[in-house]
Order: C-alpha cells, then structure tokens, then sequence
C-alpha cells in the first residue's frame, strides 16, 4: 500500500475524495451518510472554520453524541489544523463530564442537544446538533457550518501531531485521556491484517464513536477507502436484520455481543449473504461461541486483540487458526508485524519462558504519545527501553500464541494458588443453560479469597449442578466454591463486564478489594 495518503486524516480524506469522489464513504443505518466527495468539502469548510478561530497544533476540538457522519466531519476538521478531535462519552455523570471537558480543555464541542445537559445547557428539545465556541451560547451547528467559507485549509501534518485523544473506559479509577497520533494511527492501517477490506467494501461498526473500537475502525476505514457504516442500536435483532440485509462484506464486535448475537431465536435460519469476516476484539472468546459463530454465519473470524494505548491490534487470531479449532481457539493469536510482543514477571521484568504466566508487554511504533496532562501515569505504564505494559496476564505457547488469562487485578489468589478467571468463565460459558458469567475473588477467612460465579441463565438452573460441571473440568481450587444467580451483569460502553462492580457487594466490609 502507498503509505504516503496515511500521515494525517485529513489528507486520507483528500486522497480518496479525489480517488473515489463518490464512493460511499461514512453512514448510520436508517441515518446520513457521505460519499468520499461530500465529506472532504464538509470537512474542509469546518477546518477553515477552526482555522479563523485560531484552532490549531496542540488544541482540541470536542463531540458529545452518537451520529458518526457528524463526528466524522468534525474529526477530519480537526486534522486538518493539527488539532486533536476528542471523541466525549455519553454515558458519563454530568460530574464525570465536567472532569473530562476540564482536563481535555476543548476550544469547540459539537453535542446533540439530548446531551446538552450534560455540559450544564438546557436541552430546548428541537432535535437540533449544537455547536459550542469558547464561552459563547449553544448555535446551530448546521446553520454554523453553512456561515463558514467553502474552502480548503493549508494541511502541514506532523507524525507526533495529536490527531485524537480517547479517553479510557474507566473501569478502574478516573477516566485518562490517551493521547494518539498520526504516525501510531498510519502505522495501524499500514500493518498487514488477516483480512480482506477492500476500497468499496463495507464494515458495520456497532460501537460508540467514544470508544477506541467505535472511532479506530472509523480511521481504518478512511484509510483504506471502504465505507465505515454505523448503527447506534447494538440489539441483537437490530443487528442480525443489518447483516442479512446483504449490505455488510465485515462486520465488527465483541464477544459478549457474539454470543448474544449466536443465542437470539432468529440467528439460525438466516443468511447473510455477503458476510465475509466477523472480526471481534475486546477478550478472549469462549471456544463454544467461536465454532457456533462461524456455523451460524458462515464466514471467517479473527480476533484482533489490542488497547487503546496501542493504537489497534497487538495480535490476530486468523481465520485459519479458528478453521483449525482446538485448543488455540483460547488464544489471542500472535504477534502483528512490526510489533514486538514478550511476557515479562510483573515484578523484575524478566521474560518468561514459554508456558509461564505473566504480564503481556508490547513494543511498536502504535503506542501512544502518553496520557493527557498526566506524564507520571505513563512512566507507570512505559518502560525506560519502550515497552508498553498492558497490565493483562497471560503466556506465551512454543509457537508464539498468546493465551491471555486476565488483566493482572482480577487474578485471584486463593490459599497461594493462582486462579484466572477467564478459564473458570470459558467452563461455565460451555454448559448449555449459561448464557453469560462472570467469575470474581470473594473473601474467605480460610483462603484469604475464594472463587465466586455470577450467571445469567437461559432458564431455571441449578447451582449445584453447574459445580459439579466445573469439578468435571477443572481441579477443584479453580472451581466457583458459590454461585450467584443474576438477570444480568454490569457492562460498560464496549461491552466489558465491570467486574469492580460485582466485587463492590462482597468487599464493602474489608478495606481492599483483594486478599
């Protein structure tokens, strides 16, 4: 791939408006849309917007809402001055909102008006997209945009330019603005990939635009020059109906949708006519769930398992290793080119021979420039000599796959025995009536914290019987010493279970949430 399109978004943007002017480029099911053409003129009349204000190198412009045509145009504005595009979550309080807009300090926010709350502004109730300029009151962002001259901004891109900051998640402590730059986010769409996205194909992308997932695979797309399609409704019979419409060639996910996509009674008896690849990031997933997905949809799959600190993928699961089957349906793949993977002792930081659990490290040209106004947060998290700790544990296998066992806080530890709980989870996901779990540290006088399951089943189930399963398949320190019974579990944006949320009952009498 020519490369020299990818050092900016902006100038991806340029390229393909002048390439493939009226291909379809960016849209929301039931929603608007761009070709290549409609959105490079949109976007470059916002830039010069941003320009006359002075926006440029090392500021922010901010999006509060769902329409991923919208946040699109505005992101490529963005890059079109050297400023960084801040993707804002929705569902934070409106405390956490304020945190996050003060540490992100951005000179324009463009919000749906349900959201306008959120920022302290009375939603009027008109349905109308607001843009907020400085101190100045909520206008129009239509009628902004309209005022604004029809002309192209002066791009002059730098590699170590901002392009987006994402902030992360948060299901541990406050939220840290992850700052991306060009060269990590060329670098990701210059990587070879085991997939086949082709200029012209389209990816659905059933992920909020605040999410690493939702906006990387927005730049991925633009990148390549195929259609990033959006849909803001991630029910399962919403996105079935999408994918046997026939308009989707790849479509991405994680595994908890999967398997709600696999269990929904109209997933079977359907097809899906030009579904090539699924691709799935976000953990691990369930061996059960791999070969039902792929019997259901008929198409490939591949993991891809990254961080929004390493800008896209770490490793890939191709789709011969899920064709394959066995054991290796467990991992998380190996290693992307030109990226350099170990598992190195938390501790020492000494690699571990292979078999030998510890903590996934990584090293490439993907990682970020550091955390927002937080430079001591990154020295935690960057080795003097570049490797970047993900804080997940697993091992590597003889032939380099990763098997990811958990993030490195969830380990449990009872009686000295080291217990991931995405093994005991993958054993309860097996038995036919499970339809989600969840397995935490509780504590136990004698153990110092023991194994407990949280289940959602598909009907009436025994606890009982469910142990037993577990004893059948695991020794007897692994297995779930209780479980509990649940109409669901807690989840944040991206579908992770928050696992600090299920602990907060059982810990809320001891002063640490680990033995």
């Amino acid at each position: 791939m020519d490369t020299h399109h990818l050092r900016s978004l902006g100038a991806m943007l340029r390229y393909w408006a002048d390439v493939a002017a009226e291909q379809p480029a960016i849209g929301v099911v039931d929603g608007r849309s761009h070709t290549f053409g409609s959105w490079f003129r949109r976007s470059s009349r916002i830039g010069c917007g941003l320009d006359d204000l002075g926006i440029g190198s090392g500021d922010t412009v901010g999006f509060l809402g769902k329409d991923a045509v919208v946040w699109g145009e505005v992101l490529v504005a963005a890059s079109c001055v050297r400023a960084a595009g801040v993707p804002l979550n929705w569902r934070l309080s409106r405390r956490e909102m304020s945190e996050t807009v003060a540490d992100a300090a951005p000179s324009v926010i463009v919000v749906e008006p349900e959201f306008l709350p959120l920022l302290g502004q009375n939603d009027p109730g008109d349905g109308v997209t607001r843009v907020i300029v400085g101190e100045a009151a909520p206008i129009a962002y239509d009628t902004w945009v309209d005022g604004l001259r029809a002309s192209e901004p002066e791009m002059a891109p730098e590699s170590d330019d901002v392009a987006m900051i994402v902030y992360t998640s948060g299901t541990s402590g406050r939220a840290k603005g992850v700052e991306l730059p060009n060269r990590a986010i060329a670098a990701n769409i210059a990587s070879s990939a085991p997939w086949d996205i082709k200029p012209g194909d389209t990816v659905m992308i059933p992920a909020p635009l605040f999410h690493v997932s939702g906006t990387g695979w927005l730049f991925y797309c633009l990148g390549i020059g195929a259609e990033a399609l959006y849909t803001t409704d991630i029910k399962p019979s919403t996105v079935l109906d999408v994918l046997a419409g026939g308009g989707v060639d790849h479509a991405l996910t994680v595994p908890a949708v999967v398997h709600m996509l696999i269990s929904h009674p109209d997933a079977q008896g359907r097809e899906y006519p030009n579904l090539r690849t699924l691709i799935y990031g976000g953990s691990p997933m369930a061996p059960a769930t791999a070969r039902d997905a792929m019997a259901i949809f008929g198409c490939d799959l591949v993991q891809s398992y990254g961080m929004t600190e390493t800008c896209g993928p770490i490793t890939f699961l191709t789709p011969e290793d899920h064709r394959a089957g066995g054991a290796r349906l467990a991992a998380a793949g190996r290693a992307v080119s030109g990226v350099e993977l170990v598992v190195a002792d938390p501790i020492d930081g000494a690699v571990c021979p292979p078999g030998v659990t510890g903590e996934v490290r990584t090293r490439s040209t993907l990682i970020m420039n550091g955390y927002r106004n937080r430079p001591d947060e990154l020295v935690k998290v960057l080795t003097p000599d570049g490797w970047f700790r993900t804080g997940d544990a697993g091992y590597l296998d003889e032939d380099g796959y990763l098997f990811l066992c958990d993030r490195i806080k969830d380990m449990i530890v009872s009686g000295g025995e080291n217990i991931y709980p995405i093994e005991v989870e993958n054993v309860l996901l097996e038995h036919p009536q499970v339809l989600e779990a969840a397995v935490i540290g509780v504590p136990d006088e004698k153990w110092g914290e023991t194994v407990k399951a949280v289940v959602v089943a598909r009907e009436p189930l025994d606890p009982g019987e469910l142990t037993l399963f577990c004893r059948d398949r695991l020794a007897h320190y692994k297995c779930p010493t209780s479980i509990d019974l649940s109409d669901e579990l807690p989840r944040n944006p991206s579908g992770k279970i928050l696992k600090r949320e299920l602990r907060k009952v059982y810990w809320s009498q001891h002063s640490r949430s680990i033995a």
